[in-house]
């Protein structure tokens, strides 16, 4: 008897660019106010200001389309992870071969309501993949724990510690 669980899709909070690029936008707005600000900065300077002002508006919306596009989906089986701007990478780690689960919040995390969530496992490509931006409504960890039990109980996975 197999038992079969909806997919959980899970996109990162918005909240998660601000944490990452706060101070980004605030060197921006502060670039920006500099250049539109004539008694403060010499002639020549304003268009070196907006020109790196404009490189840094176009790095922080790559940083949000990257954040909001994306993806972790939870099946009964595997862990996808799904990210990127201008090209797409999936990578899968199967359920059996997570060994250890955490949370963190970091202290902006913590004002914006959300965490992140970190999955050990016997994975190659990813031993530790960071879930960021969770919100912290979303309890995730008992739903992982669950199906990692019982995908180790389909493989007959056992695991042995010393004592």
């Amino acid at each position: 008897m197999s038992i079969s669980y909806p997919s959980i899709r899970i996109h990162p909070s918005v909240m998660q660019f601000y944490t990452e690029e706060g101070m980004t936008i605030a060197g921006v707005i502060v670039l920006v106010a500099l250049a539109g600000y004539d008694g403060l900065t010499p002639r020549w300077l304003p268009p070196y200001i907006i020109g790196v002002a404009v490189i840094l508006i176009l790095y922080l919306l790559y940083r949000y389309l990257y954040v909001t596009r994306t993806i972790y989906v939870i099946t009964s089986e595997q862990l996808k992870y799904e990210c990127g701007v201008f090209s797409c990478s999936r990578d899968f780690i199967e359920l059996y071969r997570v060994i250890d689960y955490s949370e963190q919040r970091s202290f902006l995390q913590i004002l914006l309501g959300i965490k992140t969530i970190s999955i050990y496992s016997g994975d190659r490509t990813h031993p530790r993949l960071d879930l960021v931006g969770i919100s912290n409504k979303v309890d995730l960890i008992p739903t992982i724990r669950e199906r990692v039990e019982l995908n180790k109980k389909r493989h007959n996975i056992h695991e042995f510690t010393n004592t």
